[in-house]
């Protein structure tokens, strides 16, 4: 049996933590059972009956729920220039951490730098992002939190019009799972040379 180095020991601590992010990061998760999804919309429309403009969305939302696979999924946003750019920022401070700790993030955000091809009529969009979400479970659960009715009054006051739809990647070159690895072989290296110098590490 081969003997448990330094190199070995730090290989091993770093595999693990690895496998460890890979599985809290997911994205093939179990889809919504019928039960849940009877629990989040219980919650929605009780959410919803002091907000009736909330109300136009909520079979949307079933329906979509009805039909989760469980996949991660990206949701694009097209918005207007922010109403209020207090609000946004705060808007901001509160979704991250919610995303965040949920294993979402934005993946991409940037602003037009010209108009170019578009239908006739049509008011221009200020802003376009991109938000990576793990599953639909972990935004239904965002959206019926102990925050939700202070994020749904910020969103509301951060923007004049948003255009939001959810899609699954068909290609892309982001790949957060291979930086995230050759983040942790970046530090495996930088540590073996850190540790070297001491005895105990070849031990």
């Amino acid at each position: 049996m081969p003997r448990l180095t330094g190199p070995r020991l730090l290989s091993l601590a770093l595999v693990l933590l690895y496998a460890g992010f890979w599985a809290w990061y997911g994205g093939a998760g179990r889809p919504l059972s019928a039960e849940e999804v009877d629990r989040f919309m219980a919650q929605i429309d009780a959410m919803a009956a002091d907000h009736q403009s909330s109300l136009g969305a909520r079979q949307t939302i079933e329906t979509w729920a009805r039909a989760d696979d469980g996949r991660e999924f990206f949701m694009v946003n097209l918005v207007n220039d922010p109403a209020d750019m207090a609000a946004a920022e705060a808007y901001n401070r509160v979704i991250l951490p919610e995303l965040f700790k949920r294993a979402g993030h934005p993946i991409f955000m940037s602003r037009p730098i010209a108009r170019f091809i578009e239908p006739a009529g049509l008011e221009p969009w200020d802003f376009v992002a991109i938000v990576r979400y793990r599953s639909m479970r972990d935004m239904l659960d965002m959206i019926t939190g102990p925050d939700a009715e202070n994020i749904r009054h910020l969103k509301e006051a951060s923007v004049s019009k948003t255009h939001v739809f959810p899609t699954h990647i068909g290609f892309s070159l982001i790949w957060v799972r291979l930086l995230v690895a050759l983040l942790f072989a970046g530090l495996g290296v930088a540590l073996h040379f850190a540790f070297r110098p001491f005895g105990w590490y070849a031990r």
